[in-house]
């Protein structure tokens, strides 16, 4: 019987028919996620709020830079103050997003890196006139660093001792710690921290960098009733070392507010600093759960907003993203 060969079809199809369907869809459902992204922005995302700081008021900026610290003051006359400046960008960041070209001073209140390390960021960006830091060699090299970058600069560098004031239009603020240097500082670098505290009409405001019990305890025995507040930003992000409960009733303030980092390795806030603070403080706010944090006085009363809400605290007001600020807080030197 004769064998017929048979030869095995392919079953391979050219590719080349199917590469041009292939793309057009591709193409279709590429303009279809931009048309309805556009939509959404245009039409139907509603605008992020935007509020205005008002006329005679000045407004505490306290700035989400994860694990660490940086603070924003901004009178009525539109003169600035940065209380340190977090690790990396966000400090610098924040003030470009606010169009802020001047700081009339910039406070280093220790040399953590939490602290300090977005300070060549922020001295990059801005005309710093004052720098208000310590006269000890820092610990760490970008300290070191920071030091030298402040010197080129050619800012006033201060290194304050207790009573130490500074004026910002009508705001006053007072140094309540004594000066330090290389022969009496703390082998832990938080108790080195400059303590401060902001006065407008009837607010007060206190701020105490990362200091722990002992240095609290010097400024308890300096000022005892005197250290009332309104707002306590909290020592030490919140660890459970700082804001003791002797100086919690000295303080007895209405707000604590915590700048710490999501999830950060240190679990700040501690819940014992938060119950101490909570015990007189009706408003506690954190930038973990609550982004930038603004906080204006009129002298008489304080009202805050926040970047995000929570469910965490029913307190939380308006969600913001950054204030309008007085003209002259737009204005280079």
């Amino acid at each position: 019987m004769a064998q017929k060969n048979y030869k095995k079809k392919s079953s391979k199809k050219s590719s080349g028919g199917a590469f041009l369907p292939s793309l057009l869809a591709t193409m279709v459902i590429v303009v279809v996620i931009l048309a309805s992204y556009f939509v959404y922005n245009t039409y139907l995302k509603e605008p992020e709020p935007e509020i205005t700081i008002p006329e005679g008021s000045a407004s505490v900026h306290y700035i989400d830079v994860g694990q660490g610290d940086a603070t924003l003051i901004v009178a009525p006359t539109g003169e600035t103050m940065l209380i340190d400046a977090g690790e990396r960008g966000d400090a610098a960041e924040y003030l470009e997003k606010l169009k802020i070209k001047t700081l009339d001073y910039l406070v280093f209140t220790h040399y953590d890196f939490d602290h300090i390390g977005g300070g060549d960021d922020v001295l990059e960006l801005c005309e710093v006139k004052n720098v208000l830091a310590s006269d000890y060699e820092p610990h760490n090299k970008t300290g070191k660093t920071l030091i030298t970058l402040i010197e080129d600069e050619g800012a006033n560098f201060i290194h304050p001792d207790k009573g130490y004031t500074i004026s910002l239009g009508d705001i006053q603020f007072e140094v309540l710690t004594k000066a330090l240097t290389e022969s009496n500082k703390h082998s832990d670098e938080n108790e080195n921290s400059i303590i401060m505290m902001m006065t407008f009409g009837a607010n007060k405001f206190l701020f105490t960098g990362d200091a722990e019990n002992e240095r609290e305890e010097e400024i308890i025995e300096s000022y005892g009733k005197k250290l009332n507040a309104d707002v306590y930003k909290a020592g030490h992000h919140g660890a459970d070392n700082a804001s003791s409960a002797e100086l919690m009733a000295l303080v007895t303030p209405d707000f604590g507010v915590y700048s710490c980092g999501v999830g950060n390795k240190y679990d700040h806030p501690r819940q014992g600093a938060i119950d101490r603070v909570a015990k007189y403080a009706k408003t506690i706010l954190r930038t973990d759960l609550h982004g930038d944090i603004l906080i204006t006085s009129d002298g008489e009363a304080i009202t805050y907003t926040t970047e995000k809400t929570t469910d965490t605290n029913p307190n939380i007001g308006l969600t913001i993203m950054y204030a309008i600020l007085p003209e002259k807080a737009y204005m280079a030197a």
